[in-house]
């Protein structure tokens, strides 16, 4: 007899004798082999599946051992079921070997694997872990916050210096413009009216050339004081150049303009000027006065108010000058 035939022979005597045929014995048998042989079958299909679609795994070998493991474990109780009644135990020996052998070897990988596993952070430091992230992501939101705020605000500080002039406090040239553009614009909307003044301090370069920038400085400091407190909350009033300053103001007919600008110049006349110090100093000033008129535009508005200042200086300074072509 081959070897072949040999394995394939199942006419030992069938290890169901041993069980003396017993219904209840039996079916304990029988029942269990049954399960188990679907189950060892069932749970390497669901590791196969598993491997197959979770390719981003570690250790998917070792996923693929234990299944075969499993698998060859059905494979036997599957034979311990047939072998109650035919006897292929060469078979199932063969069977037996083989799971033996794959469970030997699948035991010297979990082994082998077991620093790397034991190496994988466990739930409570996942947890710990976690939460220091949230802190750190608390933190950094509260810095961007900060830093957000900061930056806002030094935006908002960039932006006033650009619009403020340096020595004064008030409006320099171009917050100024930007602020005329705009009232402009409000009233040929709103058919609102709009003056401008213009205001110059006469003999400046005198005060400069004897006493030297920085009492000039310092007279034109506290021109800016007086002048910005003949002003409304509504009003503009800014550094147009030298010497000279610019009012806007809106809402404010020509005649009222008018009586503003000679209320400054009195006030300007009346001020002594660098009083705390050995300089002490009378100015004057002289005032331009002239109202926005429809469709002007913002150049020739300016040119006017520029004009009216000039007859102010040229007939003899220390005088308000009004443009009389003005709407009232």
């Amino acid at each position: 007899m081959s070897w072949v035939e040999q394995i394939l022979d199942g006419s030992f005597m069938p290890h169901g004798h041993c069980l003396q045929w017993r219904p209840d014995l039996l079916s304990l048998y029988v029942i269990g082999d049954i399960l188990t042989a679907i189950a060892y079958s069932i749970i390497p299909l669901a590791l196969v599946y598993l491997v197959k679609k979770r390719t981003d795994l570690d250790y998917n070998w070792i996923f693929l051992m234990f299944a075969t493991f499993i698998f060859l474990c059905g494979v036997s109780h599957f034979l311990s079921l047939i072998n109650i009644w035919h006897g292929y135990y060469y078979i199932e020996g063969i069977s037996k070997l083989a799971t033996g052998i794959i469970s030997i070897i699948t035991a010297v990988m979990v082994w082998r694997l077991m620093p790397a596993a034991l190496a994988i952070p466990s739930n409570e430091e996942f947890r710990t872990k976690n939460q220091l992230l949230e802190q750190a992501q608390k933190k950094l939101l509260k810095s961007n916050q900060l830093l957000e705020k900061r930056v806002l605000e030094r935006t908002k500080e960039l932006e006033h210096a650009a619009r403020t002039d340096a020595l004064t406090g008030i409006l320099n040239r171009g917050g100024l413009m930007d602020n005329l553009s705009a009232e402009i614009e409000r009233a040929t909307r709103y058919h609102h009216s709009l003056s401008i003044l213009m205001v110059d301090l006469d003999h400046f370069k005198y005060v400069n050339d004897n006493y030297g920038h920085p009492v000039g400085d310092a007279v034109l400091t506290e021109a800016a004081v007086i002048l910005s407190a003949a002003c409304r909350t509504t009003d503009s009033l800014g550094r147009y150049g030298g010497e000279e300053f610019l009012f806007v103001l809106p809402d404010t007919n020509i005649s009222k303009a008018s009586e503003l600008a000679e209320r400054i110049r009195f006030q300007v006349e009346q001020h002594h000027f660098c009083k705390d110090t050995a300089t002490e100093l009378s100015l004057t000033c002289s005032i331009g006065v002239t109202s926005y008129q429809a469709k002007q535009s913002q150049s020739s508005l300016l040119k006017l108010v520029d004009d009216m200042l000039y007859d102010a200086k040229e007939s003899g300074r220390n005088r308000v000058i009004v443009n009389q072509q003005s709407t009232p």
